[in-house]
């Protein structure tokens, strides 16, 4: 396995290339570090992602969707990441809706296990999914427990928000290539 190392406002995050090329994001962790203990940090690992991920922790409104789904999960996660990825920037959606929108009115608590269990944060954006009250939770980005998972989607959420607000309409889109690499 490969990885490269982020700083950002949210604390060290990582992107992974496992051998058989299925990606993760992850902030790091105890768990995370035990992983990246079997694989060695590739400054130069996909390019064109690392750059994408650097412009979005930058402010900047990218365009992941190339990026491929992770596998596994079945078919309502990969319809409820598939949909998360339709979120606008800035904005959110409670696990009702993405549930509804994934074809399964029914089933917002499966909806939350499919964020939950989202290997790609940031690429499929499940810090846009939040409570039907209208309150945070915590997601799977994989940062510590508690108060923290709220915290850093709190963060994710407002520097969204604040870009949109200041750009008026975010017109600095920057479309992804065909290959992600």
């Amino acid at each position: 396995m490969r990885y490269r190392m982020f700083k950002t406002m949210t604390g060290p995050f990582v992107l992974m290339q496992h051998d058989e090329g299925d990606l993760g994001t992850s902030w790091l962790n105890e768990d995370v570090e035990g992983t990246l203990a079997d694989g060695h940090e590739d400054r130069r690992l996909l390019p064109n992602l690392s750059d994408r991920i650097d412009r979005y922790f930058d402010s900047e409104e990218v365009d992941f969707s190339d990026v491929p789904l992770p596998c596994g999960g079945g078919e309502f996660f990969r319809r409820c990441w598939s949909k998360c990825r339709q979120i606008d920037r800035g904005k959110t959606i409670s696990y009702l809706e993405l549930a509804t929108r994934a074809g399964s009115p029914k089933a917002p608590r499966a909806a939350g296990q499919a964020m939950r269990n989202n290997r790609l944060p940031i690429i499929v954006p499940c810090h846009r999914v939040i409570g039907a009250s209208g309150s945070l939770h915590g997601f799977g980005g994989t940062c510590d427990k508690g108060a923290q998972l709220v915290s850093v989607k709190s963060m994710l959420l407002e520097m969204e928000r604040r870009q949109k607000h200041r750009s008026g309409t975010v017109s600095r889109l920057k479309s992804a290539s065909p290959a992600f690499a």
